[in-house]
């Protein structure tokens, strides 16, 4: 029984604070005493003012922290209460819970703040890691050719000016013979594709060959004398041609572009990606491959040359000339290191092997 008589007593104490009230025409501050004991209204009293207002014609402002929260009334006259505290629980009492009422109560807690934030940490990162790239691949294939085409246009032309790529001063037979191979690669490597892949040689002291989603696939003089014999120059664009097959590039730009990503596979307005066609050219040159990507070209090119009896050493070897020249296999890696480099050609001797295993140890 006593412990009922202090609960009510506990109860009726908290049904009055103390508030500020402000009439809504000036900036004058009247200390008031808020009585919230009679059910259904706003009691008020204060030096000059006793006002009694309708409870439900009065909006109470949600829980934020703890700043203050203040009831206003009907003629826009607001009464500011500080004791967070007793109108809480004045809010339990009665079943007056506002819509914010549990993230204040959420706030308040760090044990359930902490574990909201670990939650939120864990979505963004499995976004990154898994939504983005498959929205990326699923919109790439999606993408119209008109905005491919026009993009590497136009990325072609920034990176023929940005690096005086000149006319190619290979022999014309040669050029010839490594086209012919490069055409019936395509034929075999991207079956039923629509696009029309072009192979250009280009004169430039870098080592360097790299490739447009169009199918616009670029080599310098440099990289091809490098090379000891056709096969190094096939390997490196057999592993091009992959690139484009699975639109490594176009997936890059869309997976940095990640805003513009998810509002489009929201929307699914695939049209949409015309409005970003003038920025696409700049974004293209600047974009590098990740290491899935060159890890996913490096073992197609593979599995191809294997296929044709020609392994993998071909690659391999031209790789380790490319490497001491501080160059890679195309402009945005041109700062990759050795290590890097020993590793790709690691990976592509063991998946041989795996993929023959009496093949002799290299």
């Amino acid at each position: 029984m006593l412990v009922l008589i202090s609960l009510t007593l506990k109860l009726a104490s908290e049904m009055n604070v103390s508030g500020i009230f402000y009439d809504g025409v000036s900036s004058k501050a009247i200390d008031v005493e808020v009585d919230l004991s009679k059910p259904g209204f706003l009691i008020i009293s204060g030096a000059g003012i006793q006002r009694s207002e309708v409870l439900s014609s009065c909006e109470l402002s949600e829980p934020l922290g703890q700043m203050a929260r203040h009831f206003t009334l009907p003629d826009l006259a607001r009464v500011e209460i500080t004791d967070l505290n007793s109108l809480s629980a004045w809010e339990k009492s009665t079943g007056r819970r506002g819509a914010l009422n549990w993230v204040h109560h959420i706030e308040s807690r760090w044990l359930w703040v902490m574990s909201f934030s670990a939650f939120l940490l864990a979505f963004i990162i499995a976004i990154y890691i898994w939504v983005l790239p498959l929205g990326a691949k699923w919109l790439a294939f999606k993408m119209p050719t008109s905005v491919a085409e026009t993009a590497s246009r136009q990325t072609m032309d920034a990176i023929v000016s940005l690096l005086e790529f000149k006319d190619s001063k290979l022999p014309e037979e040669q050029r010839a013979r490594i086209s012919g191979e490069f055409h019936r690669m395509v034929q075999e490597m991207h079956k039923g594709s629509t696009l029309r892949y072009r192979l250009l040689f280009f004169e430039n002291p870098m080592p360097n060959a790299f490739a447009l989603p169009n199918g616009q696939i670029c080599i310098t003089d440099s990289l091809v004398k490098m090379a000891e014999n056709d096969l190094e120059v096939l390997g490196v664009l057999a592993h091009e041609i992959v690139h484009v097959r699975e639109q490594h590039g176009m997936r890059s730009v869309l997976q940095n572009s990640a805003v513009f990503l998810m509002w489009t596979l929201m929307t699914g307005d695939v049209s949409s990606l015309a409005g970003m066609g003038s920025a696409l050219p700049a974004m293209l040159a600047q974009s590098g491959y990740s290491r899935g990507f060159e890890q996913e070209a490096d073992l197609g090119a593979a599995d191809y040359m294997i296929q044709r009896g020609w392994g993998v050493k071909p690659l391999c070897d031209l790789l380790r000339k490319i490497d001491p020249e501080v160059a890679s296999l195309k402009a945005a890696e041109a700062l990759s290191t050795h290590p890097l480099t020993e590793k790709r050609i690691h990976r592509l001797l063991e998946h041989e092997r795996k993929t023959n295993p009496k093949l002799e140890q290299r």
